[in-house]
């Protein structure tokens, strides 16, 4: 029974040390920002949807939905319900692209969870904010400047 204290401290520690998902989503506003639009697509993925404004400007939507919001809820008769320690349940990232180039990210929906505001939203751009490098694209793909 002494093993699984030590255990339990250990693990806790261990995750206090994980960014939390809106450390992650408030990170994203600030370095995708200029991102290659391939570049994104690379790290984040291809957009559940795409929309051209009428400015120019594109939208790219990306979608996630947690079926697992844990916490506990509570629902009493009369008073109404209410809910401990639970997640939200979808994510909507909207990502405005001007010129092929990230201009702007917004997070909409029922997207916070017990780290924060839009937690629920940081699967979508982890990865881009672990490794905000450009895509590879192999030297026989590349354009060549155009010679007179």
């Amino acid at each position: 029974m002494h093993l699984s204290r030590p255990l339990f401290l250990l693990c806790l520690a261990l995750a206090s040390c994980a960014p939390s998902g809106a450390q992650v989503t408030d990170a994203a506003r600030q370095q995708l920002v200029g991102m290659d639009v391939s570049d994104l697509q690379a790290c984040a993925g291809i957009p559940n949807r795409t929309q051209t404004l009428g400015d120019g400007t594109r939208l790219l939507s990306y979608e996630q939905k947690n079926e697992n919001v844990g916490g506990l809820n509570i629902s009493l008769p009369v008073v109404g319900g209410f809910s401990l320690a639970g997640s939200g349940t979808y994510c909507h990232v909207l990502v405005r692209v001007a010129q092929n180039r990230v201009i702007g990210l917004n997070y909409t929906g029922d997207n916070d969870d017990v780290g924060g505001q839009n937690g629920v939203c940081a699967p979508i751009v982890r990865g881009c904010v672990r490794q905000p490098v450009p895509a590879y694209v192999p030297p026989e793909l590349t354009p060549q400047p155009y010679e007179q």
